[in-house]
């Protein structure tokens, strides 16, 4: 988002094939060098966390991820390859190091010199380095075999493009307010039970999953605080992460977003998260919706 499509901070791209507003960047490899930084900077704040303040506190620590899974377009083998190339460039990208301290092969093999390397030193302090791993959940999509694109980019680096339809039918129901959240919550437990099949079946937090409705002005509040959709998809979320652990997943907590309508980091207002309505015209006034009132009742019922 920040470093191939410069739609969010620091707003960098290869300004001479996209369109956007980048007055500078790389598009080709700098998401490449920003997320093996990031991977070096997270091994070397766990190693100082466990080293100094973990046996004191007794905490843990791990890091969140975007978590899509991506169905095969069609019953191809290139398709299904498609699938499990975007896999490794989304998830696998970050879990691979973290679990066995080195990226994808398809990664390396379709990236090529463009993907930086880890030293022998730098795998070790990668590898292993949490002790949960958060799963942000929202959708999923179709993918489909793609055909090399010059000049590269990370985007079609997997040589594989990512549908939100197939055959003029969307994956799920597109949430109002949002550009991006198609409704597929099999997604989720398809993911988890991938995580657990390929990954070593790590400690897992649901660390975001929610739904929208759109921030409509001449929509009335009595309106506004009626979200039965919000109860239902928390709902069909939660069955399919039950689900997913009666096979063993290891999931260990699960986090709704939001508590609050919010500022959204690329979509600003237009989409409402919240189980509370924040009154944008009256100082922000916060007013619980019916799913506010629905959770902590669900939450205290013996399952």
């Amino acid at each position: 988002m920040g470093y191939c499509l410069g739609v969010a901070p620091p707003g960098r791209c290869s300004p001479q094939y996209l369109a956007g507003p980048c007055e500078a960047g790389d598009s080709s490899t700098e998401p490449y060098i920003a997320t093996h930084n990031m991977l070096l900077a997270h091994a070397t704040a766990v190693s100082l966390y466990k080293e100094k303040f973990q046996e004191i506190q007794e905490g843990e620590i791990g890091l969140s991820l975007v978590g899509k899974y991506f169905e095969p377009y069609s019953k191809s083998k290139d398709d299904k390859a498609a699938a499990e190339r975007l896999l490794d460039f989304e998830l696998g990208w970050f879990m691979e190091p973290l679990v066995y301290g080195d990226y994808p092969e398809s990664m390396k093999s379709l990236v090529k010199e463009r993907l930086p390397n880890f030293t022998d030193e730098e795998k070790e302090l990668v590898k292993g380095s949490f002790d949960f791993i958060g799963i942000n959940y929202y959708t999923s999509r179709y993918a489909k075999s793609g055909v090399p694109v010059q000049p590269p980019r990370y985007t079609t680096d997997s040589l594989a493009t990512q549908e939100h339809e197939k055959d003029g039918v969307a994956i799920g129901p597109k949430a109002e307010g949002s550009s991006f959240i198609f409704v597929y919550p099999e997604g989720l437990k398809k993911l988890l039970c991938f995580m657990k099949e390929k990954y070593e079946s790590p400690k897992i937090y649901i660390t975001e999953n929610g739904i929208t409705e759109a921030n409509v002005r001449k929509r009335g509040l009595d309106v506004a605080l009626k979200d039965p959709h919000r109860i239902i998809n928390t709902l069909r979320h939660l069955y399919m992460i039950h689900q997913a652990m009666k096979t063993g997943v290891n999931v260990k907590g699960y986090f709704y977003w939001s508590l609050f309508d919010d500022f959204e980091w690329v979509e600003g207002y237009v989409p409402r998260f919240g189980l509370y309505y924040i009154d944008y015209e009256d100082d922000l006034k916060r007013i619980p919706k019916e799913s506010a009132k629905w959770l902590p009742s669900f939450l205290k019922q013996k399952l």
